[in-house]
């Protein structure tokens, strides 16, 4: 979305207030020529007398005589008028460059959240933080000068006007001179883009290392390690440095050319305004004047236009990341209503990661109101099958239906699920948060009863019970304390499936067993889906499915697998079951 189409009454009020500076500015520089003559420089030259002749006619019709006080008061104010006008305008711009930052930051985290899980899952999350932080602070500042540079040109345009009026000739060589300048200074205002898209490929690097080192910081102290870890960091840190100090290095050289440039320029229209052309002393000034006004103007142009050539890769780098969301986008969230009352049925289904590997021809029934558990070894395929029954994928062959209906990426069946991940997740915030994350407006009788069926009143004795700070990711619990609060905020919202992925791996036995014992409670209330290692953990389950290879290489119940001689009641047999 371009900067119009987002903000059209305050885009259109930024570029009104710039013609209004740009105004007050030719006025102001009108007003010179009055001054000149009342401090006692003659007023000579056609140019001049013309001008001079129309302020005289407008000052008559005003019923003004132009004396000196009234000259400068009118000068100040309009000098004023301009100062006023620029801080609207200044104020104007920040309001649309960050209101325009924010939305496109709002927009891409949408655009994230809503996008298919196998997409999201596929990139490394340090990209999205780098697109929504360093990437968008970019755009915010490219946004900035790019108004700046809207300013600038409006202003220089008035500039260009009056000095064409006063001296045609050297308005002209100003003109030529400035191009050539401008020429001389193509490549390096060029480089500047090049040099965008290798601050975006540096600072996106830092943001991975920078990921990846601080979640990994456990292992590192582990390792003792923590020299090795700082030096690798140290090292992608001085790079991106070294980016930004390559960066401004080209800011200073075009700034460093420009203002030598400038003074070879004045130094010539000094020569040929006086030695050739003869300038009286009037215009001269005037000329000086207006010399001195557009080189700042035209520095403070290129500058911005610079600027905005670095700030682009980083915008290029946004919508690619946008177009590639929306692409990959969910279906629209609906108000459909899926029932579950009878089962979830899995017809031939086939999936796979890039053609590696994944599902082959997957038939499996999840009855409502039972247990039912899926177990193997590591890689047989249990969480891609948990990720098609929550909908997060969709199969590349066969079909998944609940009572009937072929389940998508359905928002209503989300809605039904309670899932638990081996991998827990929790916000550095309250105990009390994180548990109404899943139901907004559950009550304090609500989440009494979630904390006892998890076998998680150690809440009560933290420091703050429902209050306590958890830390980031819920560092301050224990592995079991945290997959036991995962499990409360699942149960919270009274799923109609309840999917359990290795949610029991970090628990002792005994509290592992006391969570089945109130799973068991709710059974006919509640459908679970057990996946674990542990058969302990679904000796009670209503159906069992042994996978390998992606394949379901057994099925049936505790008593008729470990009866049969077969994968099962080798994996019985080793974890001490007979």
């Amino acid at each position: 979305m371009n900067l119009f189409n987002f903000n059209p009454k305050g885009f259109s009020l930024t570029l009104i207030l710039m013609v209004l500076i740009s105004f007050t500015e030719g006025i102001g520089l009108l007003l010179l020529i009055p001054l000149l003559d009342l401090v006692g420089v003659p007023v000579e030259g056609v140019s001049l007398d013309q001008i001079a002749a129309g302020l005289s006619g407008v000052f008559e019709f005003m019923n003004i005589t132009p004396t000196l006080g009234v000259v400068l008061l009118i000068y100040v104010g309009i000098i004023s008028a301009n100062s006023f006008l620029s801080r609207w305008q200044s104020i104007t711009s920040s309001q649309i460059q960050y209101n325009y930052g924010a939305h496109l930051r709002n927009e891409l985290f949408e655009n994230l959240t809503n996008s298919r899980w196998l997409f999201f899952s596929r990139n490394p999350a340090s990209g999205y933080l780098h697109a929504l932080s360093s990437e968008i602070d970019r755009i915010i500042t490219g946004t900035g000068q790019f108004l700046t540079f809207l300013v600038s040109v409006f202003v220089l345009i008035v500039y260009i006007v009056f000095a064409l009026q006063l001296s045609g000739p050297v308005a002209g060589l100003l003109f030529v001179v400035g191009v050539i300048l401008l020429l001389l200074l193509k490549k390096r205002t060029k480089d500047s883009h090049v040099q965008g898209q290798d601050l975006t490929k540096s600072t996106r690097k830092l943001y991975t290392v920078t990921s990846q080192h601080l979640e990994g910081m456990k292992t590192v102290k582990s390792f003792a390690l923590e020299k090795e870890n700082v030096e690798e960091y140290s090292q992608v840190s001085d790079g991106v440095a070294a980016k930004f100090i390559e960066t401004i290095k080209g800011y200073a050289d075009v700034r460093f050319l420009f203002e030598v440039g400038s003074v070879v320029i004045l130094s010539m229209v000094v020569y040929v305004v006086v030695e050739v052309l003869q300038t009286p002393t009037a215009e001269l000034l005037v000329l000086l004047f207006l010399f001195v006004r557009i080189i700042p103007r035209f520095s403070q142009a290129q500058r911005s236009y610079q600027y905005f050539l670095n700030m682009l890769p980083a915008f290029c780098n946004v919508m690619k990341l946008k177009k590639e969301c929306l692409k990959e986008a969910e279906a629209p969230k609906s108000d459909e209503v899926l029932v579950f009352d009878s089962k979830m049925n899995f017809s031939n289904v086939s999936f796979s990661y890039d053609d590696s590997f994944g599902l082959n021809d997957l038939n499996l029934k999840i009855k409502k109101g039972e247990v039912t558990a899926l177990v193997g070894l590591s890689g047989a395929g249990k969480s891609t099958t948990a990720d098609l029954v929550m909908g997060l994928i969709t199969p590349d062959k066969g079909e998944v239906t609940v009572d009937g209906v072929v389940l998508g990426d359905s928002y209503a069946w989300k809605k039904k699920i309670g899932y638990v991940a081996q991998d827990t997740f929790l916000f550095n915030d309250t105990i009390r948060n994180n548990l109404l994350l899943a139901k907004k407006d559950a009550t304090l009788d609500d989440i009494k009863e979630v904390l006892e069926l998890a076998a998680a009143t150690f809440v009560y004795d933290l420091p703050e019970g429902l209050d306590t700070v958890i830390g980031d990711r819920g560092v301050r619990l224990s592995g079991g304390q945290k997959q036991k609060l995962a499990l409360s905020r699942a149960l919270i919202r009274k799923p109609a499936l309840l999917i359990l992925d290795e949610a029991t791996s970090s628990l002792d036995s005994e509290n592992e067993k006391k969570i089945l014992e109130s799973l068991e409670k709710l059974e006919g209330d509640i459908t679970v889906l057990l996946i674990a290692h542990r058969l302990s953990t679904i000796k009670n389950a209503d159906y069992i499915y042994v996978l390998e290879g992606g394949q379901i290489v057994e099925e049936g119940t505790w008593d008729k697998l470990v009866n049969k001689k077969g994968k099962f009641r080798s994996l019985s047999n080793s974890q001490g079951f007979s």
